[in-house]
């Protein structure tokens, strides 16, 4: 008799209180996990925003920054000049563009329904 109470006091309170501990263990364990990788994520990113150097190191000193490797003058940063235009110069220069205007395609005919 003293099995049988075992038993049943095993298979229906022991096993499914085992099963709820472990599921909070494993949670438990995700939950610290995804944690730490979210620290390493944003760590990964200030050292990338920071060029992959600290800010200072611990004797205050902070590093010098390095020289572009591309030049102001390459590339969009072009130097330019601006020319004024003003309205007695152009007029009889240039014939006026042909605008032709079109009527707007529509995809569809609405009809209300009775």
């Amino acid at each position: 008799m003293g099995t049988f109470i075992f038993l049943l006091i095993f298979f229906f309170i022991l096993l499914p209180l085992g099963r709820v501990v472990w599921a909070v263990w494993r949670q438990y364990r995700m939950l610290r996990r995804h944690m730490r990788d979210a620290e390493a994520m944003r760590d990964a990113f200030a050292r990338g925003a920071s060029g992959g150097r600290a800010k200072e190191d611990e004797s205050g000193f902070s590093p010098r920054r390095k020289k572009k490797k591309i030049a102001r003058d390459v590339g969009e940063y072009v130097a330019f000049e601006e020319v004024k235009v003003f309205s007695s110069q152009t007029d009889g220069a240039e014939p006026a563009a042909d605008f032709k205007s079109e009527t707007q395609v529509e995809d569809a005919d609405w009809e209300e329904i009775k």
